[in-house]
């Protein structure tokens, strides 16, 4: 594994957002290629024994220039990417020599840093794609040119063609190095020491029940921002057992609700058509919706002392001057559906005096990698929230590429 071969490079893999990272080291026969993405682009990834990279044509300030997106196939049509900005540093000096070489070999780690699957892989260039790598002319680094490219970026792959599929560079994986079902357990004690934990936590990368995976990634995220102390497994009411929601986050100031909602992650479910991906969509989020509103309705009810359970300890927590907040989390939200979600959340608002958002899990990732303190956390959930609430649909925040 790349990170026991290299301990140095783990701290360098933490701090890169979701995204990739080519590497020429000295001790290795082929040039490294780090993936960092979350689950389903890996499965989908391994599900294919492939994906491809494009090099995209954009103009930035007059400019042509080019970007990059690397996708990972779930769906033929619109598969999940990661897009890169290109400019002339050293970053892509590297990556076009990696992509050369013809050999690499990818090592796909998951946004919480695990090293997933590790293959070695043949690269194939198409001649018109090699000659402008060859002649290419790439721009200074800029934050505004980074952000701009990205606009550029995703509006021409929306517009791709069949031939520009078949100019792609394929990525083909086709050995693995160490197995393709890793178990990985995690028994750091500063990770586990929040109420119910076990004292460790473990994961695999295809999952057939998917909830407690889920819950307990969706914590490593808060980690990055609330200390363990305030943050809550599986409480449960005390007249009856059962579950108030599957993670409460407790501070000075704020009781935050968590609710979250996932499928499993497997072949059938990774191949399922987009229409019904859609579809599933709306109905976790539904389900989410009315769990939420029975933990509102449970926490007023008792009064300002929230009591429940959590692995048989009684918690009794005077919450009279805290403000609640809701927070939903699902395996994937589309863009173009924001107008069908956004009524759905905007009732629990209404109904309940409760301000609610919903998160996929890949954008609370962001959140909480960007954001990492309780006051910046919230200050970006209320500008979701006043936004949805004046113009009626809920925004999605960019993270990074600021100075």
């Amino acid at each position: 594994m790349l990170t026991l071969q290299y301990p140095s490079l783990m701290l360098i893999i933490q701090q890169m957002p979701v995204g990739i990272l080519p590497l020429l080291l000295k001790d290795e026969e082929c040039p490294i290629f780090i993936v960092k993405a979350p689950k389903e682009y890996i499965l989908a990834a391994k599900i294919n024994a492939s994906l491809k990279i494009y090099l995209v044509p954009v103009i930035v300030d007059n400019q042509k220039t080019f970007g990059l997106v690397t996708a990972f196939f779930d769906d033929e049509d619109e598969p999940l990417v990661i897009k890169t900005p290109l400019f002339s540093d050293d970053f892509s000096i590297t990556l076009f020599e990696s992509l050369r070489n013809g050999r690499i070999n990818v090592h796909f780690f998951d946004e919480l840093s695990r090293e997933r699957l590790v293959y070695r892989a043949h690269i194939t260039i198409p001649d018109e794609t090699q000659q402008k790598i060859d002649e290419i002319t790439l721009l200074d680094f800029s934050f505004p040119n980074a952000r701009a490219m990205m606009d550029e970026i995703e509006t021409f792959f929306g517009l791709r063609t069949s031939l520009d599929d078949d100019r792609a560079i394929g990525v083909s994986l086709n050995e693995s190095v160490y197995g393709e079902d890793l178990f990985i357990q995690d028994l750091r004690p500063e990770q586990h020491s929040y109420h119910g934990s076990r004292g460790f936590s473990h994961t695999i990368l295809e999952r057939e029940e998917p909830g407690s995976y889920q819950e307990e990634d969706i914590i490593q995220c808060l980690l990055s921002v609330f200390s363990p102390e305030q943050i809550y497994l599986s409480p449960k009411r005390i007249h009856d057992k059962e579950e108030i929601c599957d993670i409460l986050v407790i501070t000075d100031t704020k009781l935050l609700i968590i609710q979250a909602k996932d499928s499993p992650n497997i072949k059938r479910i990774s191949r399922q058509k987009l229409s019904r991906k859609r579809s599933n969509v709306v109905g976790a989020l539904k389900k989410a919706i009315e769990q939420v509103k029975g933990a509102i309705g449970y926490y007023r009810r008792i009064g300002g002392r929230l009591e429940f359970l959590i692995n048989g300890k009684q918690y009794s927590i005077d919450t009279t001057q805290l403000e609640v907040k809701a927070l939903i989390v699902v395996k994937e939200l589309f863009n173009d559906q924001y107008s069908e979600y956004s009524p759905l959340l905007l009732e629990v608002f209404r109904d309940k005096a409760v301000p609610c958002i919903a998160l996929d899990y890949p954008e609370l990732y962001q959140f909480c990698a960007h954001l990492q303190n309780e006051e910046d956390f919230f200050d970006a959930y209320n500008t979701v929230m006043v936004y949805a609430a004046k113009y009626g649909e809920y925004p999605r925040l960019r993270f990074g590429l600021v100075e």
